[in-house]
């Protein structure tokens, strides 16, 4: 069973049309298929190339040859430390660096300095800086003269400098200092000496303005002098006055009685450390008194006096140790020893209380020093309080004296090194590309803009052609049909000869081309498709190719009858294109001999080559449609072609293709006349119960 499917725009005939194929580009992406667009359509192609080699001349010839010179200025942001401190501070962090030289960059493509540049070598008198008139230009003051409005012609001068700031471009090269001017002119010599003169006169310019600015300064600061003098000698006046007034002794920084009341701070703290030393040691001392303990306090252990007991004391105790373990307790020795031994513990104790007086006595004697020290301290604060209003006073006269004597000072140095720095130039900018006359011209070579117009006008002409292609929905070819309806295989013929598709051909004059065939095997396969059905009858329509159809219907009985098989050739076009061929008339009407369930052979048209030819009735009714088909398929012909009308176009043609007994269905298609949409109606006016066999006349044989 078939069935009809839609798939994108078109109809695909039979079921799973795609299946085992793999995805189809449009056609427009064939190069094959482009090649035969650029054949038919190419004066679409010619139009668009010819008008972009136009507009490429014209571009050349309103365009001259420009010549583009450069040359490299190096700024150096620092400048040259000619004296401590310069005007402008040699340090600068990089992004404040970067800012500077891009206003560098400013000032070298400025008026200011093209002007002077238009001045140094007289542009106004130049042809090419005086502005030529444009055909846009005419055509404004044309119409502004007819309007009533006239303009007053511009300055040479300001026309001069319009042109070259037009042509000067600069910009500041990557990760540097370095500014690049680049010069365009007509002239490769000229565009050297404008770069080189912009930048000089730039140069120039920037020293002159430097030596400029720091005259200004110079002179402003002179002007201060005078008055930041008068200033500081009133402030000196000012603090001396006021010092002999109020009797303030004492240094600059500080006075007689702040000296005293500091000295006696310190001593009290001496004092009272001193104090808090001798009654840490005594309290030792008394300690050690107390405890017993001779060898716990410092002052104890470092006394020599002690130091000298303790020793004898030590060899006393030897003795006695060895007299008792010797002689025993009662002898004299041993009691001698005991004597001596309770001596010098006695002496060591009587010498360590000594050290305790001794210790109290130098805390008593700190204690009332401090107390000294610190009665006299608050007096002398009483009396420096006495004069603190008059001390804060005179600091304050004080330091407008420092800040008039540091200004004063500071205008006087800067004044002098101003006058030294007016003679000197601090700029470290220099040139380090002098620029030369360019060898190339700007902008692609003549044969470049030639070949770029001709591929531009190409691709616009192909894209205009496939454009005007698609508009006008032809089939052009059979790869183009598969395409569209998504299937391959689909029978092709080339075109036929003139004399090949007239029924008065001769069969046995046919040639071996390839229509001849391709006939034979369009024939052979509609045989294999129905190899048990005869009669085979072949039904032969289209979309809206008649003359196509007609000539396939006969194409193809005429090469059955060059093959010796018994041909029966149906005319059942509306139009009867092969009746009129045939100039005959049939032997019996075709509805009388439909009515009377007669043979087709009385009805038929026999022709010397052996073919025969039922010419189209003037009319036939529909009722005999039916009896029509039955008559058909019970003829004594090996091959019966029916020539049916258009799809769509009457009765007849439409319940002959409706009708099951006859499967096999051909559906003209020219490749040079047939339109894609009339196929897909075609297709979905036969229907999903009808699988036509697509055959695409007048195709390329080299597909």
């Amino acid at each position: 069973m078939t069935m009809v499917e839609n798939v994108r725009n078109g109809l695909l005939v039979g079921a799973s049309p795609r299946e085992g194929q793999g995805e189809r580009d449009p056609w427009f992406l064939d190069p094959r298929e482009i090649l035969r667009t650029m054949r038919l359509r190419w004066f679409a192609v010619l139009v668009p190339v010819l008008l972009c080699l136009g507009l490429a001349a014209a571009w050349m010839h309103l365009n001259p040859p420009q010549y583009a010179a450069s040359t490299q200025i190096l700024i150096d942001p620092r400048g040259l430390q000619v004296v401590k401190d310069g005007l402008t501070p040699p340090d600068q962090a990089s992004d404040a660096s970067l800012l500077l030289v891009d206003s560098q960059l400013r000032v070298l493509t400025s008026d200011d300095v093209l002007g002077r540049v238009v001045d140094r070598f007289d542009l106004t008198q130049d042809p090419e800086f005086r502005g030529r008139e444009t055909l846009i230009g005419a055509l404004k003051a044309l119409v502004a003269r007819f309007a009533g409005r006239t303009e007053s012609p511009a300055e040479p001068r300001l026309t001069a400098l319009r042109i070259l700031r037009d042509r000067v471009g600069g910009r500041r090269l990557e990760r540097s200092f370095v500014l690049e001017l680049g010069v365009t002119s007509e002239d490769r010599e000229k565009a050297a000496r404008l770069a080189s003169g912009i930048a000089e006169t730039y140069l120039a310019r920037d020293a002159a303005i430097r030596s400029e600015t720091t005259r200004r300064a110079g002179e402003a600061i002179e002007g201060r002098l005078a008055e930041l003098r008068e200033a500081l000698r009133q402030a000196e006046d000012k603090a001396q006055a006021f010092r002999a007034k109020r009797n303030l002794v004492g240094t600059r920084s500080q006075l007689v009685s702040e000296q005293q009341l500091t000295q006696l701070s310190e001593q009290l703290g001496a004092a009272r450390a001193k104090a808090l030393e001798a009654g840490s040691r005594m309290r030792q001392v008394e300690s050690v008194l107390a405890g017993g303990r001779f060898d716990s306090a410092n002052e104890i252990v470092t006394n020599p006096t002690i130091t000298a007991l303790r020793g004898q004391l030590a060899g006393v105790e030897r003795l006695r140790a060895d007299a008792e373990e010797t002689l025993g307790k009662r002898h004299p020795s041993y009691q001698a020893a005991v004597v001596q031994e309770k001596a010098l513990r006695g002496a060591i104790e009587a010498e360590i209380r000594r050290i305790a007086a001794a210790s109290r006595n130098d805390f008593e004697a700190a204690q009332a020093s401090a107390k000294i020290l610190a009665s006299t301290l608050e007096r002398r604060k009483t009396e420096a309080l006495k004069v603190g209003d008059d001390f804060v006073q005179l600091r304050e006269l004080e330091r407008q004296v420092e800040a008039s004597r540091a200004v004063y000072e500071a205008f006087l140095v800067r004044a002098r090194e101003l006058q030294e720095q007016q003679r000197l130039d601090t700029s470290a900018s220099r040139i380090i590309s002098v620029a030369s006359p360019p060898e190339k011209r700007i902008g692609p070579p003549m044969p470049v803009v030639v070949v770029a117009a001709l591929m531009a006008g190409t691709g616009l002409g192909l894209v205009g052609a496939l454009g005007l292609e698609l508009l006008a929905g032809r089939v052009r070819s059979r790869r183009r049909l598969e395409g569209h309806l998504g299937r391959t295989g689909l029978d092709a013929l080339p075109r036929a000869p003139r004399k090949a598709v007239t029924l008065k051909a001769d069969p046995s004059a046919r040639g071996d081309g390839p229509y001849e065939v391709a006939l034979a095997r369009l024939r052979h396969r509609l045989a294999a498709a129905e190899p048990w059905v005869k009669p085979l009858v072949v039904l032969v329509t289209a979309g809206d190719d008649r003359l196509g159809k007609s000539g396939l219907a006969c194409s193809l009985a005429l090469s059955a009858v060059a093959d010796r098989e018994r041909v029966i050739l149906v005319d059942a076009d509306p139009k009867g294109l092969l009746t009129r061929d045939l100039g005959a008339a049939a032997p019996r009407t075709l509805a009388d001999l439909l009515r009377a369930r007669a043979p087709l052979s009385d009805a038929l048209v026999a022709l010397p080559s052996g073919l025969r030819v039922l010419p189209r009735p003037s009319d036939l009714p529909r009722d005999l449609a039916g009896i029509f088909a039955e008559a058909l398929l019970r003829s004594d012909a090996d091959l019966v072609v029916v020539d049916l009308g258009l799809v769509g176009g009457d009765v007849v043609t439409e319940r002959l293709i409706a009708e099951e007994r006859i499967p096999t269905l051909l559906l003209a298609v020219s490749a040079r006349r047939g339109r894609v949409a009339a196929v897909d109606r075609a297709l979905k006016a036969i229907g999903p119960s009808r699988r036509p066999r697509v055959v695409v006349t007048e195709a390329d044989v080299r597909e």
